[in-house]
C-alpha cells in the first residue's frame, strides 16, 4: 500500500510540475530572492548576483573556446607604460 501512495504522489508531483512549468520556477526564485535580501539586505544580494552573473560571462566564454585570459593579458600588458612590458 505504500509503495502505491509514493507512486500516486510521484505522479502528482511530475503532473504538477509539467504544467506552468516557468511560472512554477519563476515563482521559486523570486520567493528564493526575496528571503536572501531580507535576511542579507539588498546591495549584498545585487553583488553576489552580480558577481554571479559576471562567472555566467566568464563560464560562457570558456565553453566557446574563447581565449578570454590571452586577451585579458595582452590588454594589461597594452596598457602599461613600454618600461613595465616584458
Amino acid at each position: 500500500m505504500l509503495e502505491e501512495v509514493k507512486e500516486e504522489v510521484k505522479l502528482k508531483l511530475s503532473d504538477f510540475f509539467a504544467v506552468y512549468r516557468q511560472r512554477k520556477i519563476g515563482f521559486l526564485l523570486g520567493l528564493l530572492m526575496g528571503v536572501v535580501i531580507l535576511t542579507l539586505g539588498p546591495f549584498k544580494t545585487f553583488f553576489i548576483i552580480f558577481c554571479g552573473v559576471i562567472g555566467l560571462y566568464i563560464g560562457s566564454r570558456f565553453d566557446e573556446g574563447d581565449d578570454l585570459v590571452g586577451r585579458t593579458l595582452k590588454a594589461i600588458e597594452n596598457a602599461l607604460p613600454e618600461r613595465f612590458r616584458r
